[in-house]
């Protein structure tokens, strides 16, 4: 029977630890629950680690009231992260959460941390300081009072792990669309995003941008014309793979709403004329982070306008510019996220 691995959701019950149905043998027992992403040791070794610490520990035997501990840990992008659950048989809970540099370095002081759970009078070695800065409380020692209990879920502050809040960000762009003018037209956008909490590729992303983009036609039969271009963008990225990396892939829609300004000039004959937009579209953005808070990103997709105004000199006859059914964009931008 495969006990523990990486990912693996495992209740050490006896299963793996426990002897033959027999009497109960002495003292504590306890129930694991272990799951772990990256490389990170298995549940075999985390409840050595514990009962290395804490001797008194035992698995739990069938259905006999035991202490659990459930155990959830990440590793990733040079950093681990590792949450533990401590119930008591009675229905009390505690939760802690440490980051270190390595997973083996967090299932240590979950260990520490679980094996004070069990006795806080345990004289083992206080796990370091995490990459927040808070320092888990040093263990008693024999003579010192108890002056909590053991499972006081207000006894120290719960670190709440970055890779479970939202990411927002503020950052700004250069691009080209095809379908706003006879010659793509270019220009610049203003954008504010927000990314939901990490764990899985299904992390979505949602970004709201301010477009300005300006073009000029060269002179024709139906006269010179210029177009600029002023929309609202809302975006949605159901998904970023591979979602561990700093360089990934993001599948992008959006909708626009805004207007599209033509002048054109033929002869003594003039129009300026301003016409709603509306658009669909699609595009794949490849994104690069740098220490998780400055974000390059490459655009390339489809605008499908959903209005095809016709643009021309006063009741001249000859179109100067009909939107299309669709055309192409990209763009190139730049933000800054926090949290």
């Amino acid at each position: 029977m495969r006990c523990g691995g990486v990912g693996a959701l495992v209740w050490l019950a006896g299963a793996c630890f426990a002897p033959a149905a027999q009497a109960a043998p002495p003292g504590q027992p306890f129930r694991l629950e272990y799951w772990a992403h990256g490389q990170c040791p298995d549940a075999i070794e985390f409840a050595r680690q514990i009962q290395t610490r804490a001797p008194r520990l035992r698995p739990a035997e069938r259905d006999e009231p035991a202490l659990g501990f459930y155990a959830e840990l990440d590793a990733r992008g040079g950093s681990a992260t590792g949450r533990l659950t401590a119930r008591s048989p009675d229905g009390r809970e505690v939760k802690r959460e440490v980051r270190g540099a390595t997973c083996d370095d967090v299932v240590t002081a979950l260990a520490l941390i679980a094996a004070l759970a069990v006795d806080p009078s345990q004289p083992v070695e206080a796990p370091p300081a995490n990459e927040s800065g808070v320092r888990r409380k040093a263990p008693r020692t024999p003579d010192e009072p108890m002056d909590e209990p053991i499972f006081d879920p207000l006894s120290e502050p719960i670190v709440k792990d970055p890779a479970e809040r939202w990411t927002f960000g503020i950052g700004g762009g250069l691009g080209f669309d095809s379908s706003i003018a006879p010659n793509p037209g270019s220009g610049l956008s203003v954008v504010f995003e927000a990314e939901a909490p990490g764990g899985s590729a299904a992390r979505p992303f949602y970004s709201l941008s301010a477009n300005r983009a300006a073009a000029a036609s060269p002179e024709t039969s139906a006269g010179n014309a210029a177009f600029t271009w002023l929309a609202f963008r809302l975006t949605g990225c159901p998904l970023r793979w591979p979602e561990q990396t700093p360089l990934f892939l993001r599948p992008c829609g959006f909708l626009d709403a805004g207007v599209l300004e033509g002048s054109v000039s033929l002869d003594t004959r003039s129009s300026d004329v301003t016409r709603p937009w509306f658009a669909l579209g699609v595009f794949g953005r490849i994104e690069a982070l740098v220490g998780e808070v400055v974000s390059f990103q490459l655009d390339g997709g489809v605008t499908v306008p959903l209005r095809h105004d016709e643009f021309r000199a006063g009741s001249s006859d000859n179109v100067a510019f009909q939107v299309p059914s669709a055309g192409i964009l990209g763009r190139i931008g730049l933000s800054y996220r926090f949290q």
